[in-house]
C-alpha cells in the first residue's frame, strides 16, 4: 500500500468517495487504498459529513419504526401499533422517538444508505454522503477554527470570570493574570478585550489601555460579539447524542414563560421530563441568565452532584438570551466539574421541543397570558405544579405525569416542587391570576 497522504481531502476525492459508496462490492479497506488514505480517515469523513434526509410528507419519521412495539399512545390508532399510525403528532407523543435511523448500514460501513438494495422500499430516515456539502462544511470549519480564542470553553470561562472580577476592583491586567495564574499573556488579554471575546469589559474599563493613542486615525468600529456557546450544542449535536444513549437516559426540555410584555417582570422557568411529561416550575425574579443560573445552582446543591447528573443528563432549550451561559448550567458551582449537557433548538423551531410547548397550555390555564406575574410567590408556583402534574393525560393511558415520573425519577427531584399525589377530582386548573 502506498504511503498515506496527510493533506485534506479535495473536492475531487470527495466526489470519488461519493460515487464509490454507491457500489455494493467495494469494501472500506479497498476504498481507503483507492483514495490513498487510512480507513480511519474515510470512516471519519463519512460519519461526520453525512446528511440526514427525511421525506417531508412522511407521517412516521421515527428511526426505530421497524423494531417499534409501542401500542395505543394516542386514540387514533386503528390497529393499535404506533408504527402504523397515521396521526400527525405521534412523533411528539412517543418518548422513544429518534430521528436517526436504526440500521446496521448506518452503524458500520458504508455508514450511509447509498447502494442499499432496499433503498426505495425503506421508510426509515436516510443518511447520504454528498461531496459538495462535505467540502463546504470542511472549508467552513477551517475558517471557524482560525477565528477567535484558542482556548476551551472552560478555560475561557475561567479567564472571563477572573478579568471581570479584577477589572471591577481596578486591578491591572498583568496583576490579574499573575494572581489568578491564568494561562494567557497580557497582550493576548488586550486582544481578547479589543475583539470583544471577554463579555462586559471594554478598553475604557482598563487602567492604562485608554492612555495609548491609536496608531491610525480611522474611527474604531464596534466588533459584534461572536458567541461560541452553540459550538457542540446545536440540535444536530443533540440528535447525534441521543442516538447513542440508552432509553433510560433522562432528557428534559427547558423554556421560560413570560408575563405582561413591556415591563420588568417576573418569569417562570419550566423543565419538562420527556419520558413522563412531568414539568417542574421555578420562579425567576428577572428574565436573565443570572437568575437561571441561580435556580440551577440551588437545584445542584439540593440534589448533590451525582443525583443531579443522573437526573438531568440532557437538557434541550431554545435560543433565548436567558440560556446564553450553558457552561454554568452544565457545571457544579464550586468545583466547575461538568455534570450534564445542554443543547439548543434551531432558530424559530420551537416544535423541536414540542412537548414543553404543549404542556404550557395547562400552565396558561392557571396563569393566563397577558397578565402580570409579579404577584406570584413560590407557593403559587408549587400549587400550579401540583395541579398540572396530577392532571391525567390520554397519552399516558389517563395516568398523571406525577404517577409516571415516580417510576423514573428520584423522590428528591419530585420534591423540587413539593409534589404530592392528588385524586383527579381534586385537580383544579382554573386561573389564580385575574
Amino acid at each position: 500500500m502506498a504511503k498515506s497522504s496527510y493533506k485534506h481531502l479535495s473536492l475531487e476525492e470527495r466526489k470519488d468517495l461519493e460515487q464509490s459508496l454507491n457500489l455494493s462490492d467495494i469494501s472500506l479497506k479497498n476504498l481507503a487504498k483507492k483514495l490513498n488514505r487510512s480507513e480511519k480517515c474515510i470512516r471519519y469523513e463519512i460519519t461526520h459529513h453525512r446528511q440526514l434526509k427525511v421525506r417531508a410528507n412522511q407521517r412516521n419519521k421515527c428511526g426505530r419504526q421497524k423494531e417499534c412495539t409501542n401500542q395505543r399512545l394516542c386514540t387514533h390508532c386503528v390497529q393499535g401499533f404506533c408504527k402504523g399510525c397515521i396521526h400527525n403528532n405521534c412523533n411528539e407523543l412517543c418518548p422513544d422517538f429518534i430521528i436517526t435511523p436504526v440500521c446496521l448500514r448506518i452503524i458500520r460501513y458504508p455508514f450511509t444508505c447509498a447502494g442499499c438494495k432496499e433503498l426505495e422500499k425503506c421508510t426509515l430516515p436516510k443518511y447520504f454522503y454528498i461531496a459538495q456539502v462535505s467540502q463546504d462544511q470542511a472549508i467552513r470549519s477551517q475558517t471557524v477554527w482560525k477565528e477567535g480564542p484558542r482556548k476551551t470553553s472552560v478555560e475561557m470561562k475561567r479567564i472571563e470570570e477572573a478579568l471581570q472580577d479584577g477589572v471591577k476592583r481596578k486591578m491591572a491586567v498583568e496583576v490579574i493574570i499573575n494572581k489568578k495564574e491564568l494561562p494567557v499573556s497580557t497582550s493576548t488579554v488586550y486582544r481578547y478585550i479589543k475583539k470583544r471575546h471577554i463579555g462586559g469589559i471594554i478598553n475604557i474599563d482598563l487602567k492604562r489601555q485608554v492612555r495609548y493613542k491609536p496608531r491610525d486615525t480611522a474611527k474604531p468600529k464596534l466588533t459584534p460579539i461572536d458567541y461560541d456557546w452553540l459550538q457542540g450544542r446545536k440540535y444536530q449535536d443533540f440528535l447525534e447524542r441521543i442516538t447513542n444513549e440508552s432509553t433510560d437516559t433522562n432528557i428534559w426540555e427547558m423554556d421560560t414563560v413570560l408575563g405582561k410584555k413591556g415591563y420588568e417582570e417576573k418569569a417562570i422557568l419550566t423543565l419538562l421530563h420527556r419520558r413522563s411529561n412531568l414539568q417542574l416550575y421555578f420562579l425567576l425574579e428577572h428574565l436573565n441568565s443570572l437568575e437561571v443560573n441561580r435556580i440551577f445552582d440551588a437545584i445542584k446543591v439540593f440534589l448533590g452532584s451525582e443525583l443531579f447528573a443522573s437526573s438531568f443528563t440532557i437538557i434541550l432549550g431554545d435560543n433565548g438570551q436567558e440560556f446564553h451561559d450553558p457552561l454554568s448550567i452544565e457545571t457544579y458551582p464550586t468545583t466547575r466539574e461538568k455534570l450534564i449537557s445542554v443543547y439548543f433548538c434551531d432558530p424559530r423551531r420551537s416544535d423541536q421541543k414540542g412537548k414543553c410547548e404543549k404542556n404550557h397550555e395547562h400552565l396558561r390555564e392557571i396563569f393566563p397570558k397577558g397578565l402580570s406575574l409579579n404577584s406570584l410567590t413560590k407557593k403559587d408556583i408549587n400549587y400550579a405544579s401540583n395541579m398540572i402534574n396530577n392532571y391525567p393525560r390520554p397519552s399516558l393511558n389517563y395516568k398523571s405525569p406525577l404517577e409516571v415520573a415516580m417510576c423514573f425519577l428520584n423522590k428528591k427531584v419530585i420534591n423540587l416542587n413539593h409534589l404530592i399525589t392528588h385524586r383527579s377530582e381534586k385537580v383544579d386548573l382554573s386561573p389564580i391570576l385575574r
